[in-house]
């Protein structure tokens, strides 16, 4: 029979038996930053936070949690957007922010290992002392963890094939407390940063031995394991890049031109923004917002030109005749600048590179609070997507002219994940309950006509699983076998 601890002072007592005791925490007002991010999920507090340092503190916590059937929810960060780490039954948080080492960079086959409290702020830091670059998303927040954001499945701004799945191996405690390795990390139990040295191995393959782990793992948003250390593909630093700039009236107009950019492989980022989402990032002061979106195009795509390890300027003269023929193909005019916002090129050359380091995050800076609904489609039916959004923002009372668009292809632009966003005040509580009603409407009409949600957070969970046939109770199932005392982040996924 599991023995029951009736006190938060018991479990602080024996939680403190595994970390020091300044790294255990109870404190109602600490407590409080974790029970909420910046998204609507509900205020839930944790019972205790424990701040931990090593992969060994992580099991001893899991496994004493598993003695006492108490929830724990991995943490990784301060910084969270859509409520995947706040303890929706109290419990134990496992704060991991605090660890930071970045174990090993090996440059000869593109690869950094590093630890969950890593954010992209300090991994890009430390990768351009040695000429690289991670493979981020498009300006995630400095103090997000790298780690995190990877398993969330963000998209990746290099939308060339092999980068869009970044993983390589994982560490991982399981629910039960014990360690996994996945993919070549498993050939041995020592220190994974040392395999490449003392083993015939050089980390690069994920598939095994064994089961291919890192497809299961990523989405589950903490629920099937914690994952501690993580190797992940990087990128050089270009030694040449040049923006150039494609301005449309319409989004349908923009469909094609688009595709033929993709088909020739022109640049390592190419992606399109809507003219308020553009001027959210090229603005200096927020109150500019307006007026440089009001002299943008409506819709930009935007090529990122790179060269750099082998034959750079070769490179970069045939994806400049490559534009000059895309735009004589489609009589568009191509720009290496914007009109009336004077350095953009160079803003967002420097943006695209890094995570985004200037004040307030970008998302942010026109009210103060955002919500964003994401998913994958076609490029050819992103209109469709976005007129049924802005049907339901104009029935809502919501401004169009507010609304960002980013969409960013995948693998080539097999698939597009599209983002429309909602900047509004997180003062008043009628825009909160006003967008909370158009975010719950708009994914609700999206998913009944094809959008695919595939990173799934908070009420999305019930409109995509119910939706789904057999596949939730399927999930279910091996959830059970993973974590038969349902002790991981319970509440997620349906769960």
């Amino acid at each position: 029979m599991t023995e029951v601890l009736s006190t938060i002072e018991e479990l602080t007592g024996k939680l403190e038996k595994v970390v020091d005791s300044t790294r255990v925490f109870t404190d109602p007002e600490f407590l409080e930053g974790y029970a909420s991010d910046t998204s609507h999920s509900c205020n839930k507090k944790p019972d205790v936070v424990v701040k931990v340092l090593s992969t060994g503190e992580v099991q001893k916590i899991v496994k004493l949690a598993n003695d006492y059937k108490i929830p724990v929810t991995p943490r990784s960060s301060a910084t969270g957007f859509y409520g995947a780490a706040i303890p929706e039954q109290g419990g134990i948080v496992i704060d991991m922010s605090s660890m930071k080492n970045i174990r090993r960079i090996d440059t000869r086959n593109k690869w950094v290992m590093f630890e969950a409290g890593v954010t992209y702020g300090e991994l890009q830091e430390e990768l351009a002392k040695h000429g690289f670059r991670a493979i981020n998303p498009f300006l995630p927040h400095k103090d997000k963890s790298a780690l995190t954001s990877t398993l969330e499945r963000e998209p990746r701004i290099v939308h060339k094939h092999h980068l869009d799945e970044t993983i390589l191996t994982m560490e991982m405690v399981m629910p039960d407390g014990n360690l996994f390795h996945t993919g070549s990390m498993a050939i041995s139990p020592q220190a994974p940063e040392t395999i490449p040295d003392e083993l015939p191995s050089d980390l690069c393959n994920f598939h095994g031995p064994g089961i291919d782990w890192f497809r299961l793992i990523p989405g589950s948003l903490g629920t099937l394991g914690i994952v501690t250390v993580m190797n992940v593909k990087i990128a050089l630093i270009p030694e040449k890049q040049k923006m150039m700039f494609f301005g449309f009236d319409s989004l349908e107009e923009s469909v094609e031109p688009f595709y033929y950019i993709l088909r020739k492989l022109l640049g390592d980022e190419c992606l399109l923004l809507n003219s308020r989402y553009l001027a959210t990032i090229l603005a200096s002061d927020p109150e500019e917002i307006d007026s440089i979106s009001a002299v943008l195009p409506s819709y930009t795509v935007i090529v990122n030109l790179t060269a750099g390890e082998w034959f750079p300027e070769e490179k970069m003269a045939y994806q400049e005749k490559a534009i000059r023929d895309i735009s004589r193909t489609f009589f568009i005019k191509p720009m290496e600048s914007l009109p009336n916002v004077p350095d953009a090129e160079k803003v967002l050359a420097r943006h695209l590179l890094q995570p985004w380091d200037n004040g307030t995050y970008w998302k942010f800076r026109a009210e103060g609070a955002s919500r964003e609904i994401f998913f994958l489609t076609q490029l050819q039916r992103a209109p469709e997507f976005l007129q049924i959004v802005n049907t339901i923002a104009a029935e809502s009372g919501y401004p169009l002219s507010d609304i960002g668009l980013y969409l960013q292809p995948k693998q080539n632009g097999r698939s597009f994940q599209m983002e429309v966003s909602f900047p509004y005040n997180p003062e008043s509580q009628d825009e909160r309950e006003m967008i909370d009603a158009l975010y719950r409407e708009a994914s609700e009409q999206l998913i009944n006509k094809g959008a695919f949600f595939y990173r799934i957070y908070g009420p999305w969970a019930e409109m995509v699983y119910s939706r789904t046939g057999n596949l939730h109770e399927t999930l279910k199932r091996i959830k059970r076998t993973f974590d038969p005392n349902s002790i991981l982040n319970p509440g997620k996924l349906g769960f």
